[in-house]
């Protein structure tokens, strides 16, 4: 499984944009976290761009298509993240590893990240 970075309202891409936009219901390290047709400013291209969705992976969180590093924006340029503590996993096609294969992460798993979000709480303890 593959795990890519959530991005949030301020992260940067590589056209030096920013993201304009998140989700204000769904707050990661204090900022809201990015969807898919968010709007990205974008100083290279002169205007504000959407995130594009990601065909063929699941990014979904919380029943919202969530952007991640590496999603591109409707001017071509890629979403880079900030934060590398929060990440979701993705299948990597029909043959990718089965869950009894995978071994243990230090990343947080979308479970407890679902429960984060919904009491807003600041800190996840691990158990």
């Amino acid at each position: 499984m593959a795990e890519r970075a959530i991005i949030r309202k301020g992260d940067r891409t590589s056209h030096g944009g920013t993201v304009a936009e998140g989700l204000s219901t769904s707050m990661l390290l204090g900022r809201e976290i990015a969807l898919v047709g968010h709007k990205v400013v974008c100083p290279k291209c002169k205007g504000v761009f959407p995130i594009l969705p990601d065909p063929g992976r699941d990014h979904s969180f919380m029943g919202n298509d969530t952007a991640v590093e590496g999603m591109r924006t409707a001017c071509g340029a890629v979403l880079v993240a900030s934060q590398m503590v929060a990440r979701i996993s993705e299948a990597e096609g029909l043959s990718g590893p089965s869950s009894e294969a995978t071994p243990q992460s230090d990343t947080l798993c979308q479970e407890c990240l679902e429960s984060a979000a919904r009491t807003a709480a600041t800190t996840v303890a691990r158990g």
